[in-house]
């Protein structure tokens, strides 16, 4: 392998063998033991293999050095105290160590629909002041600084199948807190087991970001509708963007995923398989919500498909027309 390459190992389910993921910028299908034997060659191969392995078990960096060569491997941490990669490199012992890419994890529970982000993620993509950043957040919190997306469609099919061995990579585009847009490859992969997808983003600054001008025009033309719009995959009625937020006092649902009535959150779904049938219909619909520490109010609510019923989303809109409800 040259000197200067270091690469991305993605360690995202306990139960699946590590996939190299990234070359430096350079994305990787998921090359398995074959291709990393073929890159590293026969008497760096198994010093990598172990290297990896104690990184992960041990959670620690591991440095290793023999006959002229040396491997280092760094853990990268999640919220949830595990390992879900290892950015490895391999190299003659005098050659000078390069410094390593800019990658961190996250975590999304399917049961309660939040995104748990590691260490650092919030500072490498948002470009976040530390006294800003939080662990738990929603979907909207992340989905609604992209960008740029091309691949929606499919990672939302994994992350709401949940199925073994279900798996994506792609780069998104995301906007920072200091208004710049940066490129990151993303990987994810689902975890059944603990309903859990779990993901890497590896900032790449050599792949230009470049804003999707309808997902630019969208959030424009939402801005001047006076009512909350939100993107809605439509299998699992999950929002997991605000385009334009909700006004008051329906606002708190922009950074906050409320308690919503069961009997209005099944009509809602079954209003999401109807418009996923019909694309060109909507469904108009009301939906009791509660906010942490807060009374029962009713949103209006008025669901249509994006473009085709192919697309697998819709999108919701919201408004307040009444008083809080008691009890």
């Amino acid at each position: 392998m040259p000197a200067g390459e270091w690469l991305l190992i993605e360690t995202l389910v306990e139960d699946l063998d590590p996939t190299v993921v990234a070359e430096g910028a350079q994305v990787r299908q998921w090359a398995g033991p074959v291709w990393l034997h073929r890159k590293l060659g026969q008497a760096r191969v198994g010093v990598a293999a172990a290297a990896v392995r104690r990184c992960r078990a041990e959670q620690t960096s591991v440095r290793e050095e023999t006959d002229g060569l040396r491997i280092l491997a760094e853990p990268i941490r999640c919220a949830f105290d595990g390992i879900h990669g290892v950015q490895l490199w391999a190299g003659p012992a005098a050659a000078p160590v390069p410094p390593r890419r800019q990658v961190a994890a996250w975590d999304w529970e399917a049961d309660t629909e939040l995104a748990y982000h590691g260490p650092g993620l919030e500072e490498l993509i948002f470009a976040r002041d530390p006294a800003e950043v939080r662990v738990v957040r929603t979907p909207p919190d992340a989905f609604g600084r992209m960008v740029r997306f091309d691949g929606r469609v499919e990672y939302f099919a994994m992350a709401t199948g949940l199925v073994p061995g279900g798996h994506w990579q792609g780069e998104v585009d995301m906007l920072g807190d200091d208004d710049a847009v940066r490129r990151f490859q993303m990987v994810a992969r689902a975890a059944p087991r603990v309903r859990r997808v779990s993901g890497l983003m590896h900032a790449v600054p050599e792949h230009n970001g470049v804003p999707d001008p309808d997902v630019t025009i969208l959030r424009a033309v939402s801005q001047r509708a006076g009512v909350g719009i939100g993107l809605v995959e439509l299998s699992s009625a999950i929002i997991y963007e605000w385009a334009a937020e909700p006004l008051p006092p329906l606002d708190r649902w922009a950074v906050e995923r409320p308690a919503v009535d069961p009997d209005d959150l099944t009509a809602l779904r079954a209003a999401c398989a109807d418009v996923a049938r019909e694309p060109g219909t909507a469904r108009r619909l009301a939906l009791r919500v509660r906010f942490a520490d807060g009374e029962w109010l009713t949103a209006q609510a008025e669901l249509v498909a994006m473009a085709t019923a192919a697309s697998g989303h819709g999108l919701l809109r919201v408004w307040f027309d009444g008083a809080p409800e008691s009890g």
